[in-house]
């Protein structure tokens, strides 16, 4: 029995059904790989590398060492960190089987160990990677395992900077005839089946958000985040609501109290603007967030009670749609999810 007042449902089959779409879009040629970094961009990497490894996911991808070395107590296949090479820890990666994604020149020189690594070059994102004009430095190494970069505005459709990498990756791939060669995120796969090429890394969508976000959501939604009300009370007119009283009552209101704050992923920025829903109808949150309670109205659910579940995430608000309301994007609310909410995993 959980005592949790908050809890996160994930929907494996959802996760399952939208890698398979991902299939079917690139073609058996192509191999798709899962990012799982950030814990499965927060929805549990135990429960999700097991599943997408069960239904032949060849490769996985993950930000740092640390959770590498969690990811391959999960999974024989190859393990890449998009990270880097850090210094000191060749050791680990040799006797874990891992794979670096070498960044820079100078982790390419200081590797000391002959295993297989991607290069990461840099085609605009100015982010990590090999700079073009670093290149030619590096033409006598051996050709490594994979190279790839990384698109850095393919979820706007129209963005000429997407073309312009795809264009910029097509010609240094031709330097590497004997790698293979991986360009597209998760929005990119949806883009220009030229772009596939050996992998495609898909992160976002596999857990449900928009990569076409100028078109309806392709993907199947794998999140639900449902909060308990914990105490129901009348307030009058003109009284304020939460810390700083940044909101005050025009009318008379029923306000219910959820155990749900900014400590749980709910993020403040979205004081006075969320609304969280009982039994599909709308409850607007009233006055701050704060870090583990927020205030709603509840007028029009004069059946709640308190221990009752109230919808944050669910049929009627998808990760994306909160983000929009919070000012910011769908990656933050789901990696931002907190480690009190109980966890329930469905169609394993």
């Amino acid at each position: 029995m959980s005592y949790a007042f908050s809890r996160l449902t994930v929907d494996l089959g959802a996760i399952a059904a939208n890698y398979k779409l991902f299939q079917s879009k690139v073609g058996k040629d192509c191999a798709v790989a899962g990012v799982v970094k950030a814990n499965a961009y927060g929805l549990g990497v135990d429960a999700i590398v097991p599943l997408l490894d069960k239904i032949g996911c060849p490769f996985f991808f993950v930000a740092t060492l640390e959770e590498a070395l969690k990811v391959r107590t999960l999974t024989d296949k190859p393990v890449a960190v998009l990270g880097g090479l850090s210094t000191g820890a060749e050791d680990a990666y040799v006797a874990n089987n891992l794979i670096p994604v070498m960044n820079s020149p100078e982790e390419i020189m200081r590797r000391t160990y002959d295993g297989p690594a991607i290069w990461h070059i840099d085609t605009g994102m100015n982010r990590l990677g090999i700079r073009i004009d670093e290149l030619p430095q590096l033409a006598e190494e051996l050709q490594p395992l994979f190279v790839m970069s990384h698109f850095a505005c393919a979820d706007d459709k129209d963005h000429p900077l997407t073309t312009q990498q795809g264009k910029i990756f097509a010609h240094i791939a031709e330097a590497f005839p004997d790698s293979k060669k991986s360009l597209c995120n998760s929005s990119g796969l949806f883009r220009h089946p030229e772009w596939h090429y050996d992998m495609v890394r898909p992160g976002m969508a596999l857990y449900g958000l928009n990569p076409t976000p100028e078109a309806p959501n392709p993907m199947q939604q794998t999140v639900k985040l449902e909060t308990r009300v914990l105490q129901i009370h009348e307030a009058a007119a003109g009284e304020p609501v939460g810390y700083s009283a940044t909101h005050i009552l025009k009318r008379d209101t029923r306000i219910g109290i959820v155990g749900l704050g900014y400590a749980d992923g709910f993020l403040r920025s979205g004081s006075n603007k969320v609304t969280l829903y009982a039994r599909g109808r709308p409850c607007p949150v009233l006055g701050r967030i704060s870090m583990d309670l927020t205030a709603i109205d509840l007028d029009h659910c004069s059946d709640l009670k308190v221990g009752d579940w109230v919808e944050v995430l669910g049929p009627h608000q998808s990760p994306d749609q909160l983000a929009e309301v919070m000012g910011t994007i769908g990656y933050e609310i789901l990696t931002d999810l907190g480690a009190r909410h109980e966890r329930i995993y469905l169609n394993p």
